[in-house]
């Protein structure tokens, strides 16, 4: 930092003019707390933007910074729940198979985005693959439980039924 920035800079934070900051530098060779040091004793109280040794009681922050805090704290948490969204959908799996062999998998995480943005394909596709013998699970830690997995089969046991009563077979 050249000497003219230093004093420039002194200035702005002591609130001092640009030829007493350069004398204050001069004073203390050049060493910028010392000049501020010598600047703070030579004026007493700084500007409220300006940097000071003295202690300051703490201050009670107004109602923006805590509005301000309040908000940051929101949207940290909001991340967080996002976050921990995504490590669910991309820890368990949903499962298709027709008979014992696995025919796709893929994250949870993804079947719900495939849900929402073409939810009017993948339903019915979804009801077509009952009928057509496919069986859905879930796997994982969360998901991948006996009684969600159930569901799942007595949805299937259900079309087979509905299939059955249509073409006549038992």
């Amino acid at each position: 930092m050249t000497h003219y920035e230093m004093a420039e800079k002194l200035s702005e934070k002591m609130n001092v003019s640009l030829e007493e900051a350069t004398a204050a530098l001069e004073a203390s060779e050049w060493e910028l707390l010392d000049a501020a040091l010598l600047l703070e004793k030579k004026h007493g109280a700084v500007n409220q933007r300006a940097y000071s040794t003295e202690e300051k009681a703490a201050e009670e922050p107004s109602a923006r910074e805590k509005a301000k805090a309040r908000r940051r704290g929101a949207v940290e948490g909001l991340g967080e729940l996002v976050r921990s969204i995504f490590n669910l959908g991309n820890r368990n799996h949903f499962e298709v198979r027709k008979g014992d062999e696995p025919v796709l998998e893929m994250p949870v995480l993804v079947l719900v985005l495939l849900m929402l943005f073409a939810f009017w394909v993948c339903v019915p596709l979804l009801v077509i693959g009952l009928f057509a013998g496919y069986r859905y699970s879930f796997s994982g830690a969360e998901l991948g439980r006996e009684s969600v997995n159930n569901a799942m089969d007595k949805a299937a046991e259900m079309a087979e039924k509905v299939k059955e009563e249509v073409t006549g077979e038992h």
